[in-house]
């Protein structure tokens, strides 16, 4: 499946993150699968309405028949890797054991519940999964028959297969380990015959078989050509030349029973393998059935509606839209001001997004940019309505660092994004940038910012969502209307109270309301954040009497231009 590109966009593990919203897998493999598709969404229209059909059917069912195969993805080990150990001839009898009855035990349950599959699930893409997946594990049933579960689990290899018909070195090795074993023990009668004890019996001591126990008081009884292996101060142990090298024999049938173990072993390893990709692929569909489940239980807690992926149209619109981490981090308190987004490809197709700091403008194109890669990786999305053209990748320029390992400053790092987009993007892109040109001086950054999303509206004829606090960025509105729209976060400001002594000229207060808005903001209100930042009050009156005198010069210029202009 082809897939487009998140360049600059979040989605690691942290809260607050994409992944982090949709991952509500069981199973370890299936957690490498989301992070894969939340990274890599979909190109293919054909793909992706499969699997919103397959999410959508998980909602509305109330088939048993799901909620079986649901449970089946519980406690199960990490399957992926396991086969990988195995393929490598890395695995102890114990992975192996756990892995293959796992694998086992999944294919007789998926087959079981093979009929009510074909007659209750309508979705082509979940029936297909779940048809294919009983066949492909059928080679660990005949892997898991010849095992010995109790050898297996202690990692006893020479008792490791409990059916040696396929092992024939093995049962020759068997064979003539019994044969010594069988001389060894006729050989007691000639033993009782030359003590005189006809109940005698070897004893095994210290790890040390066959021994013959004889009283210390008796060992006159014993020949001069036994050798006498151990003693104590009541009996002495002997073997007799003939148990001295028929043990020696025996001993050396078990250290070549071990070698042939262990080489048959990695056979056994190897013929598994040669079921590895088909195995693999079982694995990978049931990874999919735990995204897809996740998906849908994303969609159920969440609210989401399914949206409407067109193909060969440049739009997005997204009616009541939420950001997916913030609505999940406020909880069930629907705290979440949604917003509307409409942007058309041969319409108006750039918002220049201006309000007050902290105002919500970052969160807001970030929404815009999860609901597109949400949709394009098949799932539902916060929102009531979504019709969303296909995108070929998504373009972030959002915050910056200088890199000293580089010897990049800030301003170079932002730039260096900059650069990267334009050349990267096309009229399928959605392209996002948050206050290009804030690194350098401010005639420099308005002209950057200025150019740079002139170019895009012009030339690139990207979707794009600007923040900036640079009010001249706004009058592009008025040079491209019929692409262009201006937009700003709704807030309130209350306006302080000014004393009559100048020194006490109190800093603007404001009450975000986090509404996107038509019409540009005049002002960031940036002494607003200073309070919340707990900025000393005198410091507060200082900057607020400032402000007050700048902006006075500034509209002062401002008049005179418009006075003494011809």
């Amino acid at each position: 499946m082809d897939t487009f590109q998140c360049k600059h966009f979040y989605i690691h593990v942290k809260t607050g993150s994409l992944l982090w919203v949709l991952d509500h897998t069981r199973t370890p493999f299936g957690r490498r699968l989301m992070r894969k598709w939340v990274s890599q969404p979909l190109t293919d229209p054909q793909s992706i309405s499969e699997r919103q059909d397959a999410v959508q059917e998980i909602l509305e069912s109330h088939s048993l028949t799901l909620n079986s195969i649901k449970s089946l993805l519980s406690h199960l080990p990490d399957l992926e890797r396991g086969i990988c150990s195995i393929y490598h001839k890395k695995s102890s009898t114990q992975e192996f054991y756990l892995i293959n009855s796992s694998l086992s035990r999944l294919g007789n349950e998926l087959q079981a519940l093979l009929p009510a599959i074909q007659s209750q699930i309508s979705s082509a893409l979940l029936r297909g999964l779940l048809s294919d997946t009983p066949d492909l594990l059928a080679p660990a049933h005949s892997h898991l028959k010849v095992l010995n579960e109790k050898a297996a689990k202690s990692g006893n290899k020479t008792e490791l297969f409990s059916d040696l018909s396929g092992f024939p070195v093995l049962q020759e090795r068997r064979e003539q380990i019994q044969t010594v074993i069988d001389e060894i023990q006729d050989h007691r009668q000639e033993i009782r015959l030359t003590l005189k004890a006809p109940a005698l019996d070897y004893t095994t001591v210290s790890g040390q078989e066959f021994l013959i126990e004889v009283k210390n008081s008796l060992t006159s009884a014993v020949p001069p050509d036994w050798v006498k292996i151990n003693s104590t101060k009541a009996v002495s142990r002997y073997h007799s030349p003939f148990l001295v090298e028929r043990y020696k024999k025996l001993l050396q049938l078990r250290e070549q029973l071990l070698l042939d173990c262990q080489r048959e072993w990695t056979n056994f390893l190897d013929q598994f393998g040669e079921h590895y990709h088909t195995i693999k692929r079982a694995i990978s569909h049931l990874a999919t059935m735990d995204c897809l489940f996740s998906l849908a239980e994303v969609a159920k807690q969440g609210d989401y509606c399914r949206p409407e992926v067109c193909v060969g149209h440049r739009q997005i619109m997204i009616r009541d839209g939420r950001h997916p981490a913030i609505d999940v981090l406020m909880g069930e308190h629907k705290q979440y001001v949604p917003n509307l987004t409409e942007l058309q490809g041969d319409g108006r197709r750039t918002m220049i997004i201006t309000g007050p700091n902290m105002g919500g403008k970052s969160s807001y194109i970030r929404q815009v940019a999860l609901i597109c890669v949400m949709a394009q990786m098949g799932s539902y999305v916060p929102a009531s309505e979504a019709r969303l053209g296909m995108l070929d990748g998504i373009y972030t320029r959002m915050g910056a660092t200088d890199n000293i390992y580089k010897g990049r400053s800030t301003f170079m790092e932002e730039l260096t994004e900059a650069s990267e987009i334009i050349f990267r993007a096309t009229e399928r892109s959605l392209v996002i940038l948050d206050e290009l040109g804030r690194g350098t001086s401010t005639h420099d950054g308005i002209a950057i910012a200025h150019a740079t999303l002139e170019y895009f509206i012009r030339d690139v004829k990207a979707l794009t969502l600007f923040v900036t606090h640079y009010p001249p960025l706004c009058e592009l509105e008025r040079v491209y209307p019929e692409h262009v729209s201006n937009y700003h976060m709704a807030f309130l400001l209350n306006e302080p109270d000014i004393a009559t002594d100048t020194d006490e000229v109190q800093p603007e207060s404001i009450t975000f309301l986090y509404q996107l808005t038509e019409g540009a903001a005049g002002r960031s209100y940036g002494l607003n954040v200073a309070r919340l930042a707990d900025i000393p009050d005198p410091i507060l009156h200082t900057a607020a009497r400032k402000a007050r005198e700048l902006e006075s010069m500034v509209n002062a210029r401002r008049y005179n231009r418009h006075t003494y202009s011809p």
